[in-house]
């Protein structure tokens, strides 16, 4: 049996792990809302690290241009605009209909991953979508048919981008329209802030 240690990328793999999760746990339990986001931005590099590890270089790039830079900023920003102070977080961590949720939440999340986790990934037999016989990235656009050659996207960027535009249009879709109205709450929560603020100022 090959130990931890005679695999570096399963070395490499368990290490990224153990990161993103201790970053994760961090970015949930830290009272300060701007220490969460630079853990968030821990948490991104950990991931991007386990792309390149199972060899989505590609993937990985985007995680640390996209993810760790500009959501992240976004997010600063969003954070700053809206002023959280610790004692918002504790009021609202007091409601005690609101806590009773959290928790509901919290068990159902960790059943769903533990049952997961027993289950293993399904599908194992199958051929992964976006790799060929030999292992190479490829996506087959168009079969080939009689007299005309198939339509077939190499390299690990036009596979990512073939299965995302193809195959998962409507998840892309969606996160598209909620990271939208995030972005609207922001602005409006923040003009609320603002106004306040001008109110209080003129008193």
């Amino acid at each position: 049996m090959v130990g931890i240690f005679d695999n570096p990328q399963l070395l490499l793999f368990f290490i990224f792990s153990g990161v993103l999760i201790a970053g994760a746990l961090g970015v949930v339990f830290h009272p300060n809302a701007i220490s969460s986001a630079v853990l968030l931005v821990l948490s991104f590099f950990a991931l991007a690290g386990i792309y390149a590890v199972i060899g989505s270089v590609f993937v990985a790039t985007m995680q640390i241009l996209v993810y760790a830079g500009a959501i992240m900023v976004l997010v600063v920003f969003v954070l700053m605009l809206l002023s959280l102070h610790d004692e918002g977080a504790a009021k609202l961590w007091n409601h005690p209909l609101k806590k009773v949720l959290v928790l509901s939440v919290t068990v159902l999340l960790a059943i769903v991953l533990i049952h997961s986790v027993k289950e293993g990934i399904p599908n194992t037999d199958a051929t992964p979508n976006g790799y060929s016989a030999s292992g190479s990235y490829e996506y087959t656009l168009s079969e080939s048919e009689e007299g005309k050659a198939g339509v077939i996207a190499e390299g690990n960027t036009a596979v990512v981008g073939s299965s995302m535009f193809l195959d998962y249009l409507l998840p892309f879709e969606i996160v598209s329209i909620l990271l939208l109205a995030a972005v609207l709450g922001a602005v409006i929560l923040g003009k609320k802030n603002l106004g306040k603020k001008t109110e209080e100022g003129e008193q």
